[in-house]
């Protein structure tokens, strides 16, 4: 590290008063700005940690798991990960199941959802008219092709879950809303599943929040873990 002359780089009256504290002293200045951590710059972390403090707090004065995972358009187990966890730190993202799992058990699910949605430039979905489910395995039948049509694979289905060669094992980003599911991007990974004979895959779903209580009544037991 390359050191200056203090006379060469503060005004006088500025040395006069460091010379008070510190005269003849070598003296580390540190800077005074930092790299924004993520959701920093756009406001989103405070907004998320506004948003937790607000669901402990009404958890505290009496709203049951329950009553707040509808408020709040989040699933119960993210609920009880909110009132119940520590200081949330933000887990290290990639593309992949592995990390997935990580942020959902830190109780970030939404925030790994929202980092995937946007390296795949697809918004995320609005949260006063989606449900996010946990991250959990849903049955390839379930997910309806492209033109409407449900497919139905012949033959045996592996229990196993695994990537289709020369793709990344990722969860599936799902809609469901008009009591039907779709793949929201990469529909090509969801033919390769299709086509390796995967008979269930992780995923996230969007659940529309009028058609909350169908979706968890007919379809909740796949997603507690």
């Amino acid at each position: 590290m390359q050191y200056e002359n203090a006379k060469d780089v503060l005004p006088a009256s500025l040395l006069k008063e460091v010379q008070k504290y510190a005269e003849g002293k070598v003296l580390y200045i540190p800077k005074q700005s930092r790299q924004a951590g993520w959701g920093e710059a756009s406001g989103y972390r405070e907004r998320l940690n506004k948003r937790n403090a607000l669901i402990q707090s009404r958890y505290s004065s009496g709203c049951s798991v329950m009553e707040l995972a509808e408020e709040f358009f989040l699933s119960p187990e993210t609920i009880k990960k909110v009132v119940y966890g520590k200081k949330m730190k933000l887990p290290e993202y990639s593309p992949s199941i592995a990390s997935a799992e990580q942020y959902a058990k830190a109780g970030l699910a939404e925030e790994w959802v929202r980092i995937y949605l946007s390296s795949e430039g697809i918004p995320m979905p609005d949260g006063e008219e989606y449900f996010l489910s946990e991250l959990a395995r849903i049955p390839i039948r379930f997910i309806e092709e492209r033109k409407g049509e449900e497919r139905k694979i012949a033959g045996p289905t592996s229990p196993d879950i695994t990537a289709p060669a020369g793709r990344p094992d990722v969860p599936l980003i799902v809609l469901f809303e008009n009591r039907r599911f779709r793949a929201v991007c990469r529909e090509e990974y969801l033919t390769a599943l299709r086509q390796a004979r995967v008979n269930a895959h992780y995923a996230f779903v969007f659940a529309k929040h009028a058609e909350y209580n169908y979706f968890y009544n007919n379809f909740g037991k796949h997603f507690q873990r």
